[in-house]
């Protein structure tokens, strides 16, 4: 209901009446000064542009071996369980299997990579706090909360994906699980190309999955609980550079 209403009151706004990100309209590159803000994350000052930008995107990570191990996740990981769910195979064993990959071979894919993570203290303000509150519930996962947010950090098209849900999430404090699976749904829906929508179909079945392992459930409720999802979730800034990408940043409000 509310989203209807919203839409009506936004019904006469086209998503190119928002502001966003426009060197990439007429220009392959722009200038940048990589340097840090007031909190001491890093961005980068793009010529021309109204906000920075978290991050200073390094090719040879993205496209080099941190692609590897997004390949990795994505085979191992979602392609894998969804083939052993369709042939109709024990939960509870694809629930261990993922387990195994996520502790056991993609750390050591991410070994290579560990010389290339910022501190804390230089992460994005929403990576940031997703790997304070990790920290606090569940530093026996430290490995896996280092490469999952090490990718946030690094990816742009990720961070913002999951920065995004957070509108989504209604009472999470309530219904965490519920709450997440709601979001995900509607991650389906902001995806503009068919392949995108297919991967967060592939992504909400894998993950729902794993909720219904007990231990899983209990870790991710408690982190869902801890983190302040007030400095998650997509700032003004975060929209104007999003809105560049192929995402209907503003689906709650605009019909696309």
């Amino acid at each position: 209901m509310l989203t209807k209403i919203l839409r009506w009151w936004f019904r006469n706004t086209r998503p190119d009446d928002l502001e966003m990100v426009s060197y990439w309209r007429e220009k392959r590159y722009v200038e940048a000064k990589v340097t840090k803000d007031e909190s001491g994350s890093q961005i980068m000052v793009l010529e021309g542009e109204k906000y920075p930008i978290y991050g200073y995107p390094r090719a040879y990570i993205l496209f080099g071996h941190l692609s590897k191990v997004k390949h990795e996740i994505k085979n191992q990981v979602f392609n894998e369980s969804w083939s052993k769910l369709e042939e109709g195979k024990d939960k509870k064993e694809i629930i261990k299997d993922i387990k195994e990959t996520l502790f056991g071979e993609i750390p050591k894919l991410f070994a290579k990579l560990k010389y290339d993570t910022l501190p804390p203290s230089a992460m994005c303000p929403a990576v940031r706090e997703i790997y304070r509150a990790w920290t606090k519930v569940s530093p026996e996962t430290s490995i896996l909360r280092d490469y999952l947010c090490f990718i946030l950090q690094e990816d742009d098209a990720y961070k913002f994906r999951v920065q995004w849900m957070v509108q989504w999430f209604g009472l999470f404090k309530l219904f965490p699980i519920k709450s997440l699976d709601y979001a995900l749904r509607m991650l389906e829906h902001g995806e503009v190309i068919d392949d995108m929508k297919e991967r967060q179909r592939l992504l909400r079945r894998i993950v729902m999955l794993a909720m219904e392992d007990e231990s899983i459930k209990k870790k991710f409720t408690a982190l869902f609980r801890e983190i302040n999802w007030r400095k998650v979730k997509l700032t003004k800034g975060d929209k104007y550079h999003f809105r560049g990408k192929y995402f209907k940043v503003d689906y709650k409000y605009i019909e696309y």
